[in-house]
């Protein structure tokens, strides 16, 4: 979900590059939820997407060496998905090219014109960083909910045993936290769109 303290991170940074395979898989960890979320822009199949965050990391890992901290990892590693999504999309693009004109070959173009372009992970960045800001604020109860249910992929009728609440009582808390999380968002964009 969140990355966690600038500190830590530039400490996993400084340890991944002096060779820790644990600091790196400790950045995987809390990185690899923005990353599978910024690639799912552009194919909705959960197994590319998979594979597409999966070649990210690796890709990250191989050239971590080159990595400058002038820009914040989440940029870097975003870029480096960039690119792996230009290349699947580019492919695809290029195989639907050969079997026909159909209306997926159009989709490819249009999510290859829309990767490559810079202001989609701009903009992705920001949304994200308000996102994160946002549940934040969020208050502590609100907090477990989203991670349990997102994050660690507990279905609501298992939280609400665990929180002696009933299912329905969970989506609905679900429902508000989304609605609050999303005004939230929107407000923080705007902030940052009129300065």
């Amino acid at each position: 979900m969140i990355a966690g303290n600038e500190g830590e991170v530039i400490d996993l940074i400084r340890r991944a590059r002096e060779g820790s395979r644990e600091a790196f898989c400790e950045l995987v960890f809390r990185f690899q939820a923005r990353v599978r979320a910024y690639l799912g822009r552009f194919t909705r199949d959960r197994d590319v997407v998979d594979d597409l965050a999966q070649e990210t990391f690796l890709t990250a890992y191989r050239s971590f060496s080159a990595y400058r901290e002038d820009v914040p990892l989440a940029v870097w590693l975003l870029r480096i998905g960039k690119n792996r999504a230009l290349y699947h999309l580019r492919g695809e693009q290029h195989r639907h090219a050969r079997e026909s004109q159909s209306l997926e070959f159009a989709l490819a173009g249009w999510w290859t014109d829309m990767a490559d372009s810079d202001e989609t992970l701009t903009r992705h960045e920001r949304e994200l960083t308000a996102l994160e800001a946002c549940m934040q604020g969020l208050p502590r109860g609100n907090l477990d909910l989203v991670n349990d249910y997102y994050f660690k992929g507990r279905s609501a009728a298992e939280i609400g045993r665990e929180t002696g609440r009933s299912e329905g009582a969970i989506w609905a808390a679900m429902l508000r936290i989304r609605e609050a999380l999303e005004a939230c968002v929107r407000a923080r964009l705007a902030e940052t769109d009129a300065s």
